[in-house]
């Protein structure tokens, strides 16, 4: 086996991908409170304060109880005749379990828990809850033989398509603005596919249980945004305002006002309830509006961020809403601010606890930092896991929800679809956003390929459409389709569901090589591609590589590109663990430039350049340690890559998966690097340093070892013993001293919490150490370096400096070791030179000077 396909067994895919299945056999989930769905039953663990009978109320149906209707057509769901209790073992207990029998497949059922001693919250009660039984929540059951059981959630989407912000066509010269052209029929088909790649994106990435099912309206009326000039043209006359216009230009963050879609009246303005038989429980409203640019002669839509309001009011009429501008990614707005209703849904709909909810998606690690006022600042549940940014982070969370948990979604409603393999994808069913007829697998074999199930096959993929960018100058979709017909979708050698990245044949490594960071990327002919990329015209390479002073990129790109955007992550962690994640945008110009964004790239060396057939080269460099975020020893640290570019049109593409990071894993290196560049100057040659004599008051000793005999610092035993200059407060030093030895030549700088100025203590450099056959340092108790250079019995000189980046050892003027310093910030008191271990030392002479900290 070799050395890839080792490693492509330590690493795993997506989590949450193998939890998702299809309705052959039950579906487990033992830690939350729906712990078993069969077809014909359903099993809850449930806690009550008060020891009590165990016994729970179930009904059949797709309407919520609290789902709002007029007065004269409210009805008591639980008072049908058709509620069914079912009583549990016998006793009063505090810890319950009891399985619900003689379900229906393919139904879902409601249940409320008998629990007479709790008194419910206001919102619980808002939500069903009436003594002795608390609130009403939902699951459905597994689908009969060849189908599946889905939650099927319709949406109401509101797209006002000729909103024109009016005053801005009257120039206060009383110029009149060219009349703004319709919305087209071709821009419309393009927003009804950005609306089909979000519900797709959902349905691949909670492993087709959940269809988001879009329901498209369109007011294409001319409406004003804003007030209506004195001097209005008559072509822009007695428009209606919008229904969007929040009574201001632009209200944060969607920019629109709130209201509620009345979809038997699209016209219709309000924010009162609307009676629908069967409510929706979410909808989106777009306002496509447009203002002219007096300076471009052009108009243009505006962007804006996203509003999205819960499904807390859901009780009165009032479902989750969504609104935003549409000059910006409507995919990206639409996934991103749904998913914030999903959120909702899923905080009534679940038990609302950490394990057991849809993740927020502003992505943030768990932490409780104290701040200055003395008060905790808190992320009590983690948002923040092993993914990228933007679509990436909603996949990885929405993938670690179990089957179990989407059939217990609470809104719309549950249906089943033909799935005649029962491996969890639906065979040819036109209204989904994905079956095994578009796949390509086959509808009759759970696994086409004779290996890796079909609905994991296709869950290799996100399914992200394409970087994030304004949806008219959107490429065709970038994602990745699996193959199901292939066991080996790239074609690497290496089996889809053994290989760490099946969509990409890149060997995810980075290689042990000492690069120069001079745009020159001639050096690295002989390293092998981390990723590659030829889209819209463009050509974009990374490789990369790594020593022990540094990690190096390169990346090349020619054709008509303007930015690239580049996010790592050194610790692999996710890239908003914020610990150890940095980047950089490069942006074309006349000379190309490099901003740090993620990280503030902390250590980032760089230099572009042109080569005479287009292609930019940058490359780019990380210390280990020193000022940098990042710190390796040897190989096995993982840095994740993830790199967009985009065109002068704005158009964007992925190097990789959209989002994804592609983590590659540093190979150990064999035999010596080369030294490092930089290395400090002898302090033998330059003024500015303090020279002490043996015998100086500056030098003082740590026993009665030393002996000073005619002009010299003589050390006979095997115990060690220091000269050392104290009281110092560096951050940079360099300790030179001219020496002769037997064997061991120690050098040393130590913290001031170091009592004992050991060998085996802080930063060490040893001459002829070993029964004097080597030469290495030994940082903090990890030995570095492994040279061949002795004590030779005559005088020589030894100097050991640490420098930002790392530490050097120079003997006799030449940089013979170099090791990354692996506390970079740690101030240091005391310099010193160490006797002992039979070296018979002499000391002539000691020089050294220091920096404190800034």
């Amino acid at each position: 086996m070799n050395l890839f396909a080792i490693v492509a067994l330590m690493l795993s895919l997506d989590p949450g991908a193998i939890s998702h299945v299809g309705d052959g056999s039950p579906l487990l989930d033992v830690m939350r409170p729906v712990k078993e769905i069969t077809r014909n039953s359903f099993t809850l663990q449930y806690f009550t304060q008060q020891p009590t009978e165990t016994r729970v109320q179930i009904r059949e149906g797709n309407l919520s109880a609290v789902a709002w209707r007029p007065a004269d057509k409210r009805v008591d769901l639980w008072a049908s005749k058709d509620v069914r209790t079912v009583q549990g073992a016998p006793g009063r207990r505090t810890m319950h379990e009891i399985r619900v029998e003689g379900l229906k497949p393919g139904t879902r059922y409601f249940y409320r828990i008998y629990d007479p001693a709790a008194r419910p919250t206001g919102q619980e009660a808002a939500w069903g809850a009436i003594p002795p039984w608390r609130r009403e929540f939902a699951v459905a059951t597994q689908a009969p033989k060849g189908r599946k059981t889905i939650i099927h959630l319709p949406v109401k989407v509101l797209l006002m398509t000729n909103v024109i912000a009016v005053d801005t066509a009257h120039g206060p010269d009383g110029a009149i603005a060219t009349p703004p052209p319709r919305f087209t029929d071709e821009q419309l088909e393009i927003i009804r596919r950005e609306f089909f790649h979000a519900s797709r994106f959902f349905w691949v990435n909670n492993g087709m249980r959940l269809w988001v099912d879009f329901h498209i309206f369109v007011d294409d009326r001319w409406q004003r945004w804003g007030d209506e000039p004195d001097n209005v043209d008559a072509f822009y006359k007695g428009w209606p305002v919008s229904r969007a216009y929040p009574g201001e230009d632009f209200r944060a963050p969607g920019g629109g006002e709130f209201n509620i879609v009345d979809t038997s009246d699209i016209h219709r303005h309000t924010k009162q309830p609307v009676y629908e038989e069967v409510p929706y429980a979410g909808q989106i409203e777009v306002a496509f509006l447009r203002r002219w640019n007096a300076n471009e002669k052009k108009w243009e839509f505006r962007g804006s961020g996203g509003g999205t309001l819960g499904i807390d009011s859901f009780p009165r009429g009032i479902p989750s809403r969504c609104q935003y501008l549409g000059g910006g990614d409507t995919a990206w707005l639409t996934t991103h601010e749904f998913h914030h209703s999903l959120e909702s849904m899923g905080s009534f709909g679940l038990a609302n606890r950490e394990d057991d909810r849809i993740v927020f998606d502003h992505f943030e690690p768990r932490a409780r930092k104290l701040q200055p006022d003395g008060r905790y600042q808190e992320m009590t549940w983690t948002t923040s896991g092993r993914h990228g940014e933007h679509y990436d982070g909603i996949a990885f969370w929405d993938r670690t929800l179990t089957d179990a948990q989407w059939l217990r979604f609470y809104f719309g409603e549950a249906i089943t679809v033909a799935d005649s393999d029962m491996d969890g994808i639906p065979d040819n069913d036109p209204r989904l956003p994905l079956d095994e007829k578009r796949f390509g697998s086959d509808p009759r074999k759970v696994s086409t390929d004779g290996v890796m199930s079909d609905l994991h096959k296709v869950m290799l993929s996100t399914w992200v459409p394409c970087p994030l960018q304004f949806s008219f100058v959107k490429p065709e979709p970038q994602h990745i389709v699996p193959n199901p017909r292939n066991t080996d979708t790239d074609g690497d050698g290496l089996r889809d569901g053994v290989d760490p990245y099946p969509l990409y044949p890149y060997a995810p490594f980075i290689y042990p090589y000492t690069a120069t960071v001079d745009g020159d990327d001639s050096e690295w002919a002989h390293i092998p591609l981390a990723g590659s990329a030829e889209k819209g015209g463009m050509k974009i390479d990374l490789r990369q590589s790594h020593t022990a002073s540094a990690y190096y990129g390169v990346i090349t790109i020619r054709g008509p590109w303007q930015r690239v955007e580049v996010v790592q992550d050194g610790e692999g962690l996710g890239v908003f663990s914020r610990d150890g994640v940095v980047g950089f945008n490069i942006t074309r110009g006349d000379p190309v430039s490099v901003r740090a964004t993620w990280g503030e790239a902390k250590g980032l060396a760089w230099k572009a350049a042109q080569k005479p057939d287009g292609t930019t080269v940058v490359e780019f460099s990380y210390p280990n340690r020193g000022e940098g975020l990042w710190y390796w020893n040897r190989g096995g640290r993982e840095i994740g890559t993830s790199i967009h570019f985009f065109s002068s049109r704005g158009t964007g593409y992925p190097l990789y998966e959209t989002y994804r990071v592609f983590y590659a894993r540093m190979i150990e290196p064999t035999g010596k690097d080369p030294l490092p560049t930089g290395a400090p100057e002898d302090l033998s040659s330059v003024s500015d340093c303090t020279v002490l004599r043996p015998g100086d008051p500056g030098l003082r000793l740590s026993g009665d070892g030393w002996k000073l005999v005619d002009g010299t610092y003589r050390y006979s035993g095997d115990e060690e013993q220091s000269i050392y200059i104290a009281d110092l407060a560096a951050v940079e030093f360099d300790l030179w001293v001219r020496i002769s030895a037997k064997s061991d030549g120690i050098l040393g700088a130590f913290l001031p919490t170091t009592k004992n100025m050991s060998a085996g203590n802080d930063y060490i450099g040893f001459v002829g150490g070993y029964a004097n056959t080597v030469t290495r340092m030994r940082l903090f108790g990890q030995e570095a370096g492994d040279e061949p250079v002795v004590m030779s019995g005559s005088p020589q000189s030894i100097q050991l400096s640490r420098r930002a980046n790392g530490v050097w050892l120079l003997v006799d003027g030449s940089p013979i070791v170099w090791a990354p310093d692996p506390d970079p910030k740690v101030v240091v008191d005391r310099l010193a030179v160490i006797g002992g271990y039979g070296g018979e030392q002499v000391v002539y002479e000691i020089r050294y000077r220091s920096r404190p900290p800034n």
